[in-house]
């Protein structure tokens, strides 16, 4: 995202109106590369504004000319300066919304996207049929690549009978997810620090009896899956700030999700569903890497909002994968 930094030195003190007016001209992209961006700057101004002045959004609309405080001022400029350097909003205000729960949001992960919603209501949804079924009476979700924790600790909360694993290969990243799990008070989950499916993520599912005949696992993952070519297409605000170890693997953008599968079927894991995000262009690829792995497996792609290949659902006939 590119921004105008050169039309002022500072932004006009004064009343709501004007300070928001200043400021979205200072915000705004230079480049329109779709038609929510045309407005994006104003936007960006009154979300830091509603943060300094502790107040919804519309709370500024219908106090436009209102005069702001000289700090509260001070503390605008500061962010809308830390903004115009690319800096996230997200980790400006310290905190992003994800499936209608507030979470921490700094440097120690990926800002949670609304993309990744999909693997909490793609999970929720299959987790809820099989118990309505009858087919299984303790439902255990593994999140996996967990990062902020946003989808697990979603899924938590929302089947608080569950029980969730949540696991990354980052130990700032989990630090995070904690964090966020306190904040929102769930108590089903657990944390585990663990590079996908390793020695010790075995021996905790093992412990959690997942072989039996009335407990189910669900996975959830969302692993690194750009192209490392793709650094030099992405906005700076991703590839300045959010950290690249979660963002990119290798040529293809496949090699951890590649080790991820085929760490699954070797261990003949006994999973009900898989549900892994991905990027849209590796849908053939991954296709096939899946059907590879598991020819029994019954295998769907679901869409985001936009109408991209996004969520792969594989979905085993058998536990007994070919190597």
């Amino acid at each position: 995202m590119i921004h105008n930094i050169s039309m002022h030195d500072k932004l006009k003190t004064g009343t709501i109106k004007n300070v928001l007016s200043d400021a979205a001209k200072e915000l705004q992209p230079k480049k329109i590369v779709c038609e929510e961006n045309r407005c994006l700057g104003r936007f960006e101004a009154e979300v830091l504004l509603a943060h300094i002045l502790k107040k919804p959004r519309t709370w500024l609309h219908s106090h436009s000319d209102y005069g702001l405080r000289t700090t509260d001022y001070g503390l605008f400029s500061s962010l809308v300066e830390r903004r115009k350097k690319h800096e996230p909003v997200a980790y400006i205000l310290g905190e992003k919304e994800f499936y209608g729960l507030p979470f921490f949001a700094d440097k120690r992960a990926l800002i949670p996207r609304p993309e990744s919603e999909m693997l909490v209501e793609l999970a929720l949804n299959n987790t809820k049929s099989e118990m309505r079924n009858a087919k299984c009476e303790q439902a255990f979700i593994w999140d996996v690549g967990t990062g902020s924790g946003a989808v697990g600790i979603s899924i938590a909360k929302k089947l608080p009978k569950a029980r969730v694993l949540a696991t990354d290969i980052s130990a700032p990243a989990l630090a995070l997810a904690q964090k966020n799990a306190k904040r929102l008070k769930t108590k089903n989950i657990t944390f585990l620090k663990a590079d996908l499916l390793s020695p010790s993520v075995l021996r905790f599912l093992k412990n959690c009896e997942l072989s039996t005949e009335h407990c189910e696992l669900f996975i959830t993952a969302n692993l690194p899956y750009l192209p490392t070519s793709d650094k030099a297409k992405l906005d700076s605000d991703i590839v300045k700030y959010e950290p690249s170890s979660a963002l990119f693997a290798g040529k293809d953008g496949l090699k951890i999700i590649k080790n991820f599968l085929r760490q699954l079927a070797t261990t003949r894991l006994p999973f009900s569903n898989l549900f892994l995000e991905y990027d849209p262009p590796q849908t053939k690829k991954l296709r096939t890497l899946a059907k590879s792995l598991f020819p029994k497996a019954n295998i769907q792609v679901h869409k985001d909002l936009a109408g991209r290949d996004r969520v792969m659902a594989i979905t085993p006939l058998s536990f007994r994968p070919e190597r």
